[in-house]
C-alpha cells in the first residue's frame, strides 16, 4: 500500500543550490543530494524558495551577519519574496497537504530556524573577525513567518540543518532531519 499523503518541504535555496551560497561557504558543487535524497524518499514535495540574500545583493556578495541583514530595506525586499512563497503554498496547500515542513540554514543571518549568526562590530571592508552563533532565527525566516501568519497560511514545522556550523557532519544531521520528519508521523497528520 503506498502512502497518499501529502507532504511538502519548504526548501532553503542553497540547499538545492550550494552555488547560491557566499563564495567558500558551499559544501559541494550543486545539491546537497543526501538531503534532497532523504526527502523524496520521506515522500515530500520539495518547493526551493528563492534565496533572498541573493536576489537582493546577487551572487558576488561577500559574507554577512545578522545585524548587517536586519534593515528597513533588506526586511521589505523579503517580504516581497515572501509574499511569492506564500502565494506558491497557497496554490499547494488548495490541492490539500499533511505535513508542512521548511527546512533553514542554521548558522545562515537569513535563513537559520534555531540559530543564526551575530556580529555587532561587522561592517566596511570583508575581512576576518569574530562571529558567533546564537540562538533565534535568521531575518528571513522571521519575516516569511510572520507574512504567513498574516495570510493565515498555516506555520510549517521547522527544522535548520547546521551547514554553516563548527563541527558539521552530514550523517548526524541526516539523522536528526529523519527523526524530525519521522516526527510528522506520529502527530496526527
Amino acid at each position: 500500500m503506498t502512502d497518499k499523503r501529502r507532504r511538502i518541504a519548504l526548501l532553503s535555496h542553497c540547499i538545492a543550490n550550494q552555488n547560491a551560497k557566499v563564495a567558500d561557504y558551499a559544501l559541494c558543487p550543486g545539491a546537497v543530494s543526501p538531503l534532497l535524497d532523504l526527502l523524496r524518499a520521506e515522500g515530500f514535495l520539495i518547493q526551493q524558495m528563492p534565496c533572498p540574500e541573493m536576489t537582493f545583493l546577487g551572487v558576488s556578495r561577500w559574507w554577512q551577519v545578522r545585524e548587517q541583514y536586519d534593515t528597513p530595506g533588506y526586511h521589505h525586499h523579503c517580504r516581497r519574496v515572501a509574499r511569492s512563497v506564500a502565494d506558491i503554498l497557497e496554490h499547494h496547500l488548495r490541492e490539500g497537504c499533511d505535513d508542512l515542513v521548511l527546512i533553514g540554514v542554521d548558522g545562515s543571518p537569513s535563513s537559520g530556524v534555531g540559530v543564526t549568526d551575530h556580529g555587532p562590530d561587522w561592517g566596511g571592508r570583508p575581512e576576518d573577525r569574530p562571529v558567533t552563533h546564537v540562538p533565534g532565527k535568521g531575518v528571513w525566516i522571521g519575516i516569511l513567518e510572520q507574512v504567513l501568519a498574516e495570510r493565515g497560511l498555516p506555520r510549517p514545522r521547522m527544522i535548520g540543518v547546521g551547514l554553516e556550523l563548527a563541527g558539521f557532519e552530514m550523517v548526524t544531521e541526516l539523522r536528526r532531519l529523519t527523526a524530525f520528519l519521522k516526527a510528522g508521523d506520529d502527530d496526527g497528520r
